[in-house]
């Protein structure tokens, strides 16, 4: 019967376009950032698309959440990357004030993730308890194994309104794990990111983004 309920909303919230509002808040200065989540039937491929006041991004995934491709292109400044899959592999391009860099990574059969927004969603209604996945870091576009493992359920209030959420830690693997992580905050019925918290390495200052709303239409 769960499986059913999960194809049931699975199926719902597919063929529906629907649009989730994040607030960031890193240091008092605060953003908004729209993402739009809209499937393309006749290509059988979900568009993820996001806008906030200084970019805009497009990730193509299948279905089920298996990312296929990544592209982010700054509004103001000659900025841009994108990564797709082919195959094994891993192509990243990178183009700033003209300065082209392309890089490829062979990950086999991993998992790869570039936004963990809606990416983690299969995850977060599996009864897995631990998920691993490959991360390309935009600024360096160098590749990084991560791995996600669920911390249990925590009650958090986000713009006034209660969840018992499911948190999520995620970290680098090996060694590195002592350098970085991140803690998510999800809903465990829809999926959804409730909220997110974490710095961008050594020194930098803290991010929180919180879902302020969402909209199936």
């Amino acid at each position: 019967m769960k499986h059913f309920f999960l194809f049931l909303f699975s199926s719902v919230a597919l063929f529906s376009e629907v649009t989730y509002i994040y607030n960031k808040d890193v240091e008092g200065r605060e953003s908004k950032t729209t993402w739009k989540l809209d499937f393309q039937e006749k290509e059988n491929i979900l568009h993820i698309l996001g806008e906030s006041i200084n970019g805009k991004t497009l990730i193509v995934t299948t279905p089920e959440r298996v990312t296929q491709s990544f592209n982010y292109r700054h509004k103001h400044q000659n900025d841009e990357y994108s990564i797709f899959r082919e195959g094994a592999y891993l192509i990243a391009k990178k183009d700033t004030n003209g300065q082209q860099t392309q890089k490829e990574f062979h990950i086999g059969n991993d998992t790869w993730v570039q936004e963990f927004d809606f990416a983690f969603k299969p995850f977060i209604l599996s009864d897995y308890r631990d998920f691993k996945f490959s991360i390309v870091h935009p600024k360096d576009m160098s590749l990084h194994s991560m791995v996600a493992t669920k911390q249990g359920i925590d009650p958090i209030e986000i713009h006034g309104k209660g969840y018992q959420a499911l948190k999520v830690k995620v970290t680098l693997t090996g060694f590195k794990k002592m350098f970085w992580h991140a803690d998510l905050w999800f809903d465990p019925q829809a999926g959804d990111l409730i909220k997110y918290m974490a710095n961008e390495g050594p020194n930098t200052p803290l991010s929180v983004i919180t879902l302020f709303s969402k909209e199936i239409n």
